[in-house]
């Protein structure tokens, strides 16, 4: 039973180690093995650069309006009411539904 315990033992550090189990591990092919850092003659894969501003659009100048007819514009749609219950509605439409089992409040329901 000892052995059957260590066998069971060694099995589960190997895969917490990541090592592979049994005497079935396989050797790198030479192909598949990193280049020696050391040698100044190894072949290694050409660099490529890409730049991190390749596709990059500068920020373009905006007409800004008079602040008399923004005012108006928001006024026509319903004031910061109307931007809020937008807000309020799409935060609704992304929240989780409560769980049916969960009781009503009732703390400050006459507010």
């Amino acid at each position: 039973m000892k052995s059957i315990a260590s066998g069971v033992a060694l099995a589960m550090a190997a895969a917490i180690l990541g090592l592979p189990s049994g005497a079935s591990a396989q050797s790198a092919s030479p192909d598949a093995r990193r280049p020696d850092p050391l040698n100044p003659k190894a072949h290694v894969p050409a660099v490529a650069y890409r730049s991190a501003f390749q596709g990059y659009r500068p920020n373009a100048e905006t007409d800004v309006s008079a602040w008399t007819d923004a005012n108006k514009t928001v006024h026509e749609a319903g004031g910061w009411r109307a931007y809020a219950k937008e807000a309020r509605q799409a935060d609704a439409a992304t929240a989780p539904a409560p769980a049916a089992s969960a009781p009503k409040s009732k703390g400050h329901e006459h507010h």
